[in-house]
């Protein structure tokens, strides 16, 4: 998937829910890689200020259709116009408070435009979830990009970093340890809580588990 393509969906997402006064935040790696990341994203991850229904009568036009899927306060859509692209977008959840980062990223065929990010600090907690239920290295580079470039932020947020996804993403990139101790967290307290955990014994990922309970 071309990220310029992606942007494009990205553009119209957030151009339909500002339109009709829905907070929202991307996150996942198209958010990651909208910040300027190394990974290459093939959908859209966005949490929304709406209930599944209204999120289906928004988003019932614009170029986008719904796909059945099964998960509380989760729906998937795919996307195309024209020139016959599609992507993935996953609006779920809820923003409560949340400020979202209003940044411009650059679409195939829109051109510039803007779109709401999460803020960095969900972003890495998204990203530590999904590195500690999936096998995807990509999760593993973000992590990496994203105290790389925020070391300072996430440092001050340490404490707010689930030491069970720590440690179970420590479990499954032990290359992360310097990674993750450069921001204060402690991983010797992450890796008891797992201790014992095999990987191969937890559940598959199913829709919104990354994204559940990101708020908090």
């Amino acid at each position: 998937m071309r990220q310029e393509r992606l942007n494009d969906a990205a553009i119209t997402l957030s151009r339909v829910l500002t339109e009709n006064n829905v907070k929202h935040g991307l996150f996942g790696g198209c958010a990651t890689t909208a910040l300027g990341g190394p990974s290459e994203a093939k959908d859209i991850d966005c949490l929304v200020a709406g209930d599944m229904q209204r999120m289906l009568d928004l988003l019932g036009k614009d170029g986008f259709r719904a796909i059945p899927q099964a998960g509380e306060n989760y729906v998937a859509f795919s996307w195309n116009d024209a020139s016959g692209g599609q992507e993935k977008l996953v609006p779920a959840g809820a923003m409560q408070s949340v400020i979202p980062k209003v940044i411009r990223v650059r679409g195939e065929r829109l051109g510039e435009g803007p779109t709401s990010l999460l803020d960095e600090v969900y972003l890495f907690k998204g990203k530590l979830r999904a590195a500690a239920v999936r096998a995807k290295a990509s999760d593993a580079a973000d992590i990496t990009y994203l105290v790389s470039t925020l070391p300072d932020k996430l440092r001050t947020n340490a404490n707010r970093f689930d030491l069970y996804y720590v440690g179970l993403a420590l479990k499954r990139y032990p290359h992360l340890l310097p990674v993750i101790q450069g921001i204060g967290i402690d991983v010797g307290a992450a890796e008891g809580r797992v201790k014992g955990i095999s990987l191969e014994t937890l559940p598959p990922p199913q829709p919104g588990d990354i994204q559940k309970n990101l708020l908090e």
